[in-house]
Formats: C-alpha cells, sequence, structure tokens
C-alpha cells in the first residue's frame, strides 16, 4: 500500500513538472508569435485553436481518463490480458473518432470561419484539423501507460509535443509571412499538428520498446475468454460522456464570445479587418499576460486536490480550513501584484513587446488586467472544491460566470466608445461572478467563514506600495531615458522588489507560506535570522 502511495505521488509529481514546463512555454510562446504574426494573425489562429480544442474535447479529452480507470482495474485483479485488450478497442475508438472529427473540421473549415465571423481563419482551421487524430490515438497510449502507474511516457511526450509545436510554429509562421498573415497564421498553428505527430511517434516509440515483454506476458492468459469489444466500448462511453460534457462548456463559451465579439465589433461600425484586429489584440496578445500567472496556479490547484481529499477523509475540517487559507493567501500574493502592476504599466509593456501596434493595444490590457485577480482565485477554489468532493460545483460556477460575461460582452462591445475594452470587462466581470460564487459555496461547505478581508489586506498593501513604485519609476525614467525597453524593465525590476520589501516589512507573509514556494525554505531561515520573520 505504501508503495502504492509513493509511485501515485511520485507519477503525479512527474505529471506536474511537465505540465508546467509545457504551459510555460505555451503561454510565453504567443508573446514573440504576436510579433511575427501581428494582431490580425493571431486573431484567425486564436479562432482556429478555440475550434481544434473544442473538438478534442470530444475525442481526447475524457477517453484516456477511462482508459487509465479500466486498464488499472483490471491490473488490480490480474488481468493484463483484458487490460491490454482495453487498450488496443481504445486505440481503435479513438482512431476513428479523431478521424471523423479531422475530417469533420477539414471540409467544414470554411462554414466555420465564416459561421465566427471570422472568414480570414479558414486556412488555419485547415492546418490544425489533422492535429484532433494524431492527438486522439496518442491519448490511448497515455491512458494505457497511466493505468500501469507509468507517467513518464505522458510527461515526456508533453514536453516533446509543446517544443516540437513551437519550434515548428515559429519557424512556419516566419517562412510564410511573405504570403500574408492568413497564411502565417496557419504556418503558426500547423505546429500543433506537427506537435501532435511527435506527440505520437515519441509515445509509440516508448510503447515498442515494451511491446515484447507485454507479448510475453501475455502468452500465459492464451486460451481464457475476456470482455467483449462493445462492451468495453460501453464502459469508456459510459464513463467518459459525463467528463466530455463538463469540459466542453469553456470550449463552446469561448467559441460563443468569439462569434459574439466580432458581430458586436461590426455592428459598432468597424469594418471586418480592423475587428480582427481589435479581436487579436485582446484574445491573442493582452490575455497572454493574463494568463501567465495562472501557469503556478495551476499547479498549486492540482496539489490542493490531493491533501484537501485527505484532510476531508479524516474529518479533519480545521485542516481544510487551513489549508484553504493558505492557499487563496499564496494565490492573492500572486494575483494581486500581478494584476496591478499589468494595469499600471499596460502600455509600456504593450509597446516593449509590440510596437508596432496601436496604442488600442495597451488599453485593452489595462482593462483586462483585473481579471488575473478572480482568474488565479477561481483556479485555487476549484481545487479546494474537487478535493472536497464537490466538483460539480466549479463547473456550474465557471458556466454562470460565462454567461455574464456573454451578455455583457455583447452589449458593451457594440458601444464604439468601448468596442473590445467592453469584452475586457465582460471577461473581469465573469470571473468575478465565478469568484464569488465559488466563495460562498467554500463558506457553506466548511461550515465557517475563510476571513478572506483579512488574509487579503497586507498583499493588497504590498500591491499598492508596489504601483505607486512602478508609476513614478516609470515616469521619472520615461522622461530621462530615450528607450522602449530600459525604463519599462527598471520599473518593474524596482516595483517587484518593493513588493517583496514591504511585504516582508508588514510581515504578509508567514514561514509556512513561504516553505510552499520553491527556494522558500532558505529565504524563511535567513529571515527568521534578521527578525523579519
Amino acid at each position: 500500500m505504501e508503495n502504492n502511495k509513493h509511485s501515485f505521488v511520485k507519477g503525479a509529481l512527474i505529471l506536474t513538472i511537465a505540465g508546467i514546463i509545457s504551459k510555460v512555454l505555451g503561454a510565453i510562446y504567443r508573446i514573440p508569435l504576436g510579433q511575427i504574426i501581428t494582431s490580425e494573425g493571431l486573431a484567425y489562429h486564436q479562432t482556429a485553436y478555440d475550434l481544434y480544442i473544442l473538438m478534442l474535447t470530444f475525442s481526447s479529452y475524457a477517453i484516456p481518463t477511462a482508459i487509465s480507470k479500466l486498464v488499472s482495474e483490471r491490473l488490480e485483479v490480474g488481468r493484463n490480458d483484458e487490460a491490454h485488450k482495453i487498450f488496443r478497442v481504445a486505440m481503435a475508438l479513438l482512431a476513428v473518432i479523431g478521424l471523423a472529427l479531422s475530417v469533420i473540421l477539414f471540409f467544414s473549415a470554411e462554414a466555420f470561419s465564416q459561421a465566427f465571423k471570422n472568414p480570414g481563419s479558414y486556412l488555419a482551421v485547415l492546418a490544425v484539423s489533422p492535429a484532433i487524430f494524431t492527438v486522439s490515438i496518442s491519448g490511448a497510449f497515455r491512458g494505457y501507460f497511466q493505468g500501469m502507474q507509468n507517467m513518464g511516457p505522458s510527461a515526456v511526450s508533453q514536453v516533446t509535443e509543446q517544443i516540437s509545436r513551437v519550434l515548428v510554429g515559429f519557424l512556419l509562421a516566419y517562412m510564410l509571412l511573405p504570403r500574408g498573415y492568413m497564411a502565417s497564421a496557419a504556418g503558426a498553428i500547423f505546429g500543433t499538428t506537427i506537435g501532435g505527430l511527435v506527440s505520437f511517434f515519441t509515445l509509440y516509440i516508448i510503447y515498442a520498446k515494451k511491446k515484447r515483454a507485454i507479448k510475453a506476458d501475455l502468452v500465459r492468459f492464451k486460451g481464457r475468454g475476456t470482455e467483449s469489444i462493445g462492451s468495453i466500448i460501453n464502459r469508456i462511453i459510459k464513463f467518459s460522456l459525463p467528463i466530455m460534457i463538463g469540459g466542453s462548456i469553456m470550449p463552446i463559451m469561448s467559441l460563443l464570445d468569439t462569434f459574439i465579439v466580432m458581430d458586436r465589433l461590426q455592428a459598432a461600425g468597424f469594418d471586418q479587418i480592423v475587428a480582427t484586429k481589435l479581436f487579436g489584440q485582446l484574445k491573442g496578445m493582452a490575455t497572454s499576460f493574463i494568463n501567465l500567472p495562472q501557469v503556478f496556479t495551476i499547479s498549486l490547484a492540482a496539489s490542493l486536490v490531493p491533501s484537501i481529499s485527505e484532510s476531508m477523509a479524516r474529518n479533519d475540517m480545521d485542516s481544510v480550513r487551513r489549508k484553504s487559507r493558505l492557499a487563496l493567501k499564496m494565490s492573492l500574493i500572486l494575483g494581486l501584484p500581478a494584476a496591478m502592476g499589468l494595469f499600471i504599466l499596460a502600455g509600456p509593456i504593450m509597446r516593449m513587446f509590440y510596437p508596432n501596434e496601436g496604442a488600442s493595444l495597451g488599453i485593452a490590457l489595462m482593462y483586462v488586467s483585473p481579471a488575473v485577480i478572480f482568474l488565479t482565485l477561481v483556479q485555487t477554489m476549484t481545487g479546494i472544491l474537487q478535493g472536497m468532493g464537490k466538483e460539480k460545483i466549479p463547473v456550474t460556477n465557471m458556466v454562470a460566470g460565462a454567461s455574464v460575461k456573454a451578455v455583457v460582452s455583447y452589449v458593451l462591445t457594440s458601444m464604439p466608445a468601448l468596442n473590445i475594452n467592453g469584452a475586457a470587462i465582460g471577461t473581469v466581470l465573469g470571473y468575478a461572478v465565478a469568484t464569488v460564487l465559488n466563495l460562498k459555496a467554500l463558506r457553506q461547505y466548511q461550515k465557517k467563514g475563510l476571513g478572506i478581508i483579512s488574509i487579503t489586506a497586507k498583499p493588497a498593501v504590498a500591491s499598492i506600495a508596489m504601483t505607486l513604485v512602478a508609476y513614478f519609476s516609470y515616469k521619472l525614467l520615461h522622461a530621462s531615458i530615450e528607450s522602449k525597453y530600459v525604463p519599462t524593465l527598471v520599473s518593474i525590476s524596482l516595483a517587484a522588489l518593493a513588493y517583496v520589501i514591504v511585504l516582508v516589512v508588514i510581515r504578509g507573509i508567514t514561514e509556512e507560506e513561504l516553505d510552499t514556494a520553491p527556494g522558500g525554505k532558505k529565504l524563511a531561515r535567513m529571515l527568521k535570522k534578521k527578525g523579519l520573520l
């Protein structure tokens, strides 16, 4: 039992590290990509990518989890032959579903791009359609290996997929740029197709090395009856369907948002190209910066699930509340300064990374920046509620938030004075609603308030001090140094330093909170020696 526990923890750690590497690469990738294909190209890229994610939800989102569960169950009772048969049946099922969805997307690419009011995304949709097939069959391998408690292949394939996706995407985007932004965006997203192919070959090579041993092991089961193919498919679908439906909500909402924003911008009087550029500035550029902090909160949320579950199993609600408060404070320590920094330096940051874009880009980032606070909190609260066995609540609350976002975006984006910033306001309010509803659920099921005001106070004070340093240092440096980069970079550095100093001086972070951060224990010992902790 102890070995199984250590195996699970080790496997979870491997996947978490691989996930963080992949997400960091994915988050950073968008920034230089936008410099190549501009806001117009990113708008085409984003529409195609949203369609791709929706299609993946119906093929490889839930079925690999079902494979993992069913394989694990059969291995537990010593039926290795049935575990391998489940893998083979699931592989065939995923191949059929993935191929069908790839074909549908490929031959309906023009219809989809027209339906979402972004006809220029046609080539990008064509380019990404084959990826659904390769990523789907890769899911069968991942599910099989994970069912064997072997997380290494999944981790390796995630990293190789993301690296190849980024490298090929950059190369093709640059090479196809002379042919226009539509072709360049298609080249960039074709990196996703190549990434899926590399992932498949990575997993197949790992499987091929083990194939002889697997076949030798199956010999001892020769002649024994196994579960029918129909029964296996039925069990896979029965397990996957609810997860699939839940997982499709956000991709559908994202595509609905694309339709609403593009439609309402044109209703506000902007022509197709201007509307496309504004959409690309918000969804492709500004949102990339909003998503950067979530690289860390996603891993925090993942670690919360087993930790909270363990406390729930002991019926130790004090421990659940203590861990919840700690996690929420860590989210605020990250989310508050990120939001306020992006808000106060929105223009300089956007001019530094995208010098060829208009001032509207900095304004869009300023409007959407408060979403960082609510996004980090939503992800952390989702992990807490999942650990408490209330996994349906965050989904329901996110649907409520997405509905608010859709209504607000529809109304405000059609106002010429607000235009794309109306959609940014909708994003902020959508995450805010989901945050409030999740907080209400936590209070209800933990039978006690979390003291959200008390855990917010000190990070807020440090963030305000940081914002003042950022504002005045940039103003001073910008007036005295003629450079797009130096004033912004120095201001960010000074602001970050000010935040850390103020947070430590006002004792806004405890030893326990520092211990949760990488290198935090050493820092805690040093601060204790100086009497600052």
